[in-house]
Formats: C-alpha cells, structure tokens, sequence
C-alpha cells in the first residue's frame, strides 16, 4: 500500500509525463501547420540537440552518466587494528561506481510573462565492488526529480513570482545547512560519486524585485530506506544579489520532525556519550552568508562569510558554526591561479555543561569544493566539533585543463567530547562498518592533502584524476596502542551530462 506522499509522488510524476507529451504534440502541429493554411517559419535549428522548441516554450530531454574507480589504502589511519582486530575490516581496498540519469524538464509560455515549468528524472546508481564502509555491489534505480511549477516575470529584472512543488534540488546559500537533499552510498550505491540531490518532497515559493528575493519553503529529505529519520524542514530566506559572485542572504528555519538523535558527551568527558532520542525535531536556526567584491579596483579580489545559530528549547541546545574565507583570482598571471584561505568552526558539546552545544550540519554540501572538512578525513569528520583551515589553489594549464590543490589542517573545538555521531566509547564497528571518535584528549585531528586533475574532453565530457594523503594528528595517535600510518587515497573517473 502506498503511503500518501508516495502516491503524491507518482500521480505527479505521471501528470508530468502526460504533459511533456502534450506539449510535443502541440509543438509537432505547430511545425507542420494545417491542410489548409501555410506551414508556420521554422525556428532556427537549437544548438542542443536534445531541446526541441515550440511554440511559446521548449522541452528538453538530459543524461547524465558516470563511471570511476577508487582506491584506498590504511583507510581510518588503520584505527580498526587497534579498536575491532576481530572485525577483519579491509583498510586496502578498490572499488567501480556507475550511474545513469535520464530525464527532462519543459517550459510552456502562457502569455503576460507567465509561464508553467517542471521536470522529471530518474537515477540508476551501482557500486561495483566493496566500498570504504564495506557495502558491496549495492544499488537501487529512484525516482530523483518529479515537480511542477509556474512563475511569474525573470529573476534580476523587475517583479517576479515563482511557485513551485515535488522532488527538486533546493539549497540555502553555499550550503552551509541546507543543500544535498538526496543520501547515497550504502543500499542506493555510488558513495563517493553521490549523484543524488533532490529532496523527496518540496514546496517552495519565490517573490523578488530587482537584486531582492524572497523564498519560502519546505522540505522533506530524501533518506535510505534503511535509516529514515524522518526529517522534514520548513523556513523562509532573503537574499540580495546585486552582481553575479556578490550575494548577502538570511534564512531562518525549523525542523518539524526528525527522528534523528544526537549525542551528549558524559559529563566531566569521562564515560560513553548519552543517546538524546528524537532530538532533532524542533531544532530551530539562522543562517547569514555572503558574498563580496570589496575593492571596485581589484575585481579578482573576494571576500565571504557564513555563520549559523541553532537552538532547541525542548532539549536545552544551543549550538553554533562559522567560516570566513578570502580569495584572490590572478588572472592576468601564467595559468590564471586562484588562491584562497577558509577557517570554518563547528561548536562541540561542553562535557562541562548540562545543555546540549553540539553543532547540527542538516544537509550540507559535502563536497571537497563545498564543506567537507578535509578530503579523506570528510569519511570521519561532520561538520561538528570540528574546526579546520582550509587552503586552496587553482590553476588553469589551458582552457580545457584544470589543476586544483587542496590543504586543510582539522581540529577539535571540544576535548572528550563526541567528534561525530555514531561512536561508542572510542572507535566501534558495527556488522564491519566503522564507527567514529567519541573524544580525543588533543585537538589535532588530522592534515590533508588533495590534488586534482580535471581535463574537458567536450562540453558534455569531462575526465578527473585526484590523489588524497591524510596524516593523523595527535589526536588520533593518542588513541592507538601502535604507531598510525599515513591514510592514501585516488580515483578517475569520467562524466558525460547532456
């Protein structure tokens, strides 16, 4: 039996369909004429082969694929032969992942500057192999997207109005809370690849004038069948957006419910972390972002901030994140190098207090370009008790060959308290499946390295090479009885979207 959203879900995915294919019905008669009246002029050929144009509006079909493969080598540092040697857990491994998105989205002109939109896609994404977490040739084909929408105006130019509903990307700024709505990796396949980003259910409204903006919205996280927690969101956020690259936003938002529990250190540190049950439900926060170009006479000069506040009455929490970063882009210099330098800090829970301070990341972006908090450490360390800084050089050999380099250096904010969630005691593995640090008693955590090779073959074709090199910090080998090696990492892999 379907659950109501399910079936939300599938009756809009259908409509979709059935009006996709309306719409090419009526541009087909619209190309071809009448018996008795000439055939209309024809559009100029599209550039993209796969949009076909009509009147008053267009349809567009996509794919999206992906094949790479992945090495690790002493993965956790090797952590496993000191906490579960009985576990046989494999910290020398490779693995293949593939995916495949098929899909399309449609917009139809009704006149007055109105206009009807939607979309819809699937995902098929595979793990060939056993993956870092130990998860072996798991897959799942999911309804990704599937909304509708209609909208008023064009943003940046005068009043608009947007409304829109169903399973679509959506996210807040950078993505500090709000961003990967979608969860990969264990039965769905494809960890590391992570092509899945839309929430399973949203409403979202827009109203904006010029640079202005205004959203409302809700969301329901799309979530592994095996470990739903429940979560949905709802909030509004303003932004202003007078220049491409120069925003200043502010969202405001509540958890409705969640079913997800969060961890409270022992007090003094000393003894296994409390369970909260159910804690995330009413977590209520803020979050300010922006984006700047100070200087008027320096346009590859930039600055950016972020900061969020969290706070939960019905479990006594209060919580808080943050990150500055500055950047430079020279691009007048050889290889056009951007350089820039983030400091991001996430409040861990004080084993000397009663309330609850540790940080709760939501659904944020987990990139290596977005937040992760280190390349192969982002497999140990949520955006929690954390604290990292975070170089970053990107040089441009030529027009279709990229090369990124990636340092950070990552601490803890809190001593013997949770690192992250999941842990017992110190470290723990769970059917083979590692579990994380419940406290270290110094800060440093880890230094990491990545390089990254990316070259565009075409538009529509791009191929990357990247290598991680992770040294534990004193932190870490202070939990060892033995000596913690080096934490090695590569993959390629190749991407086609159309």
């Amino acid at each position: 039996m379907q659950t109501p959203l399910r079936a939300l879900r599938s009756r809009l995915t259908t409509a979709l369909v059935a009006g996709a294919a309306l719409l090419i019905g009526a541009g087909g008669a619209f190309a071809q004429g009448s018996p008795t009246q000439p055939a209309s002029p024809q559009p100029a050929p599209a550039k993209d082969p796969l949009t076909y144009t009509f009147a008053d509006g267009h349809i567009k079909f996509g794919l999206e694929a992906g094949f790479q493969v992945v090495g690790e080598a002493r993965a956790f540092w090797n952590l496993s032969h000191t906490f579960a040697p009985a576990s046989r857990f494999k910290t020398t491994l490779g693995w293949g992942e593939a995916y495949l998105k098929p899909g399309f989205t449609f917009e139809k002109r009704l006149g007055s500057g109105l206009a009807l939109y939607g979309g819809a896609s699937l995902v098929a994404a595979r793990t060939l192999g056993r993956d870092i977490f130990d998860i072996q040739d798991k897959g799942r084909v999911l309804l990704e997207n599937a909304y509708a929408g209609a909208k008023f105006g064009t943003p940046g130019s005068g009043f608009y109005a947007d409304v829109s509903a169903g399973a679509q990307p959506y996210r807040i700024g950078t993505g500090m809370l709000i961003a990967d709505g979608g969860q990969d990796g264990f039965e769905r396949g494809a960890l590391i690849f992570g092509p899945r980003a839309a929430w399973a259910m949203t409403g979202i409204a827009r109203l904006g004038h010029g640079a202005f903006s205004a959203e409302g919205f809700y969301l329901d996280a799309n979530e592994y069948a095996s470990n739903n927690s429940k979560s949905t969101l709802a909030g509004v956020n303003f932004a202003y957006a007078p220049a491409k690259g120069q925003n200043l936003g502010l969202a405001l938002g509540k958890v409705l419910t969640s079913l997800a529990p969060y961890p409270q250190a022992a007090p003094g540190g000393v003894g296994i972390p409390a369970i909260l049950m159910d804690a995330r439900k009413d977590l209520a926060f803020l979050n300010a972002y922006g984006r700047w170009n100070p200087v008027s006479s320096l346009p590859g000069l930039w600055i950016a901030g972020d900061f969020a506040y969290q706070w939960n009455d019905r479990i006594d929490m209060r919580a808080w994140g943050a990150r500055g970063e500055i950047g430079y882009a020279f691009s007048e210099l050889p290889f056009s190098p951007t350089l820039s330098y983030a400091w991001q800090t996430f409040s861990g829970d004080n084993p000397n207090t009663r309330r609850l301070e540790r940080f709760d990341p939501l659904f944020y972006d987990g990139s290596p370009a977005g937040w992760a908090t280190g390349s192969n450490g982002s497999f140990m360390f949520i955006n929690s008790n954390v604290n990292a800084h975070r170089a970053t050089l990107a040089l441009y050999a030529s027009a279709r060959d990229i090369l990124t380099f990636r340092y950070a250096h990552v601490r803890a904010n809190q001593l013997n308290s949770p690192v992250q969630f999941g842990q017992a005691t110190r470290f723990a593995f769970t059917n083979g499946v590692p579990g994380l640090i419940a406290g270290v008693r110094k800060a440093h955590l880890s230094d990491e390295f990545l390089a990254e090779y990316t070259r565009i073959l075409t538009p529509n074709a791009f191929l990357s090479f990247g290598f991680a090199y992770s040294v534990p910090g004193a932190g870490l080998r202070g939990l060892a009885t033995s000596r913690l090696p080096d934490w090695y990492a590569g993959f390629a892999n190749l991407v086609i979207k159309y």
